[in-house]
């Protein structure tokens, strides 16, 4: 990737602009039923009720050549190979708030991510809140990306929503530790525990019957600030660069990024303003946009034809990143049990 900020499918930033949901979302928003409330339901019901919806909108699995449950440092892993012998590695942080999601929920955007960018992929099931606040799934994010760099020549991190935060902020600890990554590739991350934005103060008015949703942005808002309250009880602590990586204090030298947003989701705002920090310090960053569309569209394959193409996006870039880095020497290979 060259230096600058390159977007792809922009949407306009306007706060009297009318919101369009696309059709498919608008379609899906009319089917969805209720879930727990993660503010006063029981977490294993809040996280039972996400897996059975993240499951029924991913599809069936796609072939990947080998699939291997590993052991990544003490982190529980999976590792896709789409060839076999692969020398580069995408080491991805699923989504979830930082609450919930599991090795099988991520299975889909693993197993599409690697066929799309001919990289394997090493999927982690890092610890999660609130039995396991902050640091503990940044230092499980970590942990794996110091491994792949032990076990492959090229590594890249990636993550979508809460794991969009652990992978920046894991590529904002390589550059701290001066540990090369090949990119990384952020899908609406949530990246700023700061609640009183103006993009985030405005979003519940500007999405309060969102596609017939009463209450779509109060909800979002809500949720999201509580999700904040649970992955990092401390406050003082949200603003670290490791919690919160657009409250670094340079982002200077990080790895190349590719970042894909939604238009309609209350983490727009700050990939957005992330995006300039970046393309403001001299690194190589890509913004690709999708009009219409919602948080969480990335693994909706069944349902929406965006999560097709925002893969294709991410796996291409990808591909290209490593190509860039000029491995020089081959990585180990693996056993493969199935």
């Amino acid at each position: 990737m060259s230096a600058g900020l390159r977007r792809e499918t922009p949407v306009v930033r306007d706060e009297d602009t009318p919101q369009r949901p696309h059709e498919q979302v608008r379609a899906f928003l009319a089917r969805s039923t209720a879930s727990p409330d993660p503010l006063s339901a029981d977490i294993a019901a809040v996280r039972a009720d996400a897996r059975e919806k993240v499951l029924a909108v991913t599809g069936e699995p796609l072939p990947v050549a080998c699939v291997e449950s590993i052991d990544v440092d003490g982190v529980p892993g999976r590792l896709y190979r789409p060839a076999g012998a692969e020398r580069d590695v995408l080491v991805w942080a699923h989504g979830g708030g930082w609450i919930h999601g599991d090795l099988d929920t991520t299975d889909g955007v693993a197993r599409a991510l690697a066929n799309s960018a001919g990289c394997a992929v090493l999927s982690i099931d890092y610890r999660l809140a609130p039995e396991h606040p902050f640091p503990a799934g940044f230092d499980d994010a970590w942990t794996a990306v110091t491994w792949a760099g032990h076990n492959f020549v090229s590594v890249a991190v990636g993550g979508d929503s809460a794991g969009g935060n652990l992978a920046a902020a894991a590529a904002l600890k390589a550059r701290d530790e001066g540990i090369a990554l090949a990119a990384q590739l952020l899908v609406y991350p949530a990246l700023d525990s700061t609640a009183d934005t103006a993009y985030k103060v405005a979003f519940p008015r500007r999405y309060a019957r969102f596609a017939g949703q009463q209450g779509f942005g109060a909800n979002s808002d809500r949720r999201l600030r509580h999700l904040w309250a649970t992955y990092v009880p401390d406050p003082a602590a949200r603003r670290m660069s490791y919690a919160s990586p657009l409250h670094a204090e340079s982002v200077h030298g990080v790895a190349p990024a590719v970042i894909i947003n939604a238009e309609h989701d209350i983490l727009r705002g700050e990939a957005e303003d992330y995006a300039r920090r970046l393309e403001e310090a001299g690194v190589p960053v890509e913004l690709h946009e999708y009009a219409g569309q919602i948080h969480g569209f990335f693994e909706m394959f069944t349902v929406m034809t965006d999560a097709h193409h925002a893969v294709g996006v991410a796996g291409d870039a990808i591909r290209r990143a490593f190509q860039s880095a000029n491995p020089i020497q081959p990585s180990k290979e693996f056993s493969c049990d199935r």
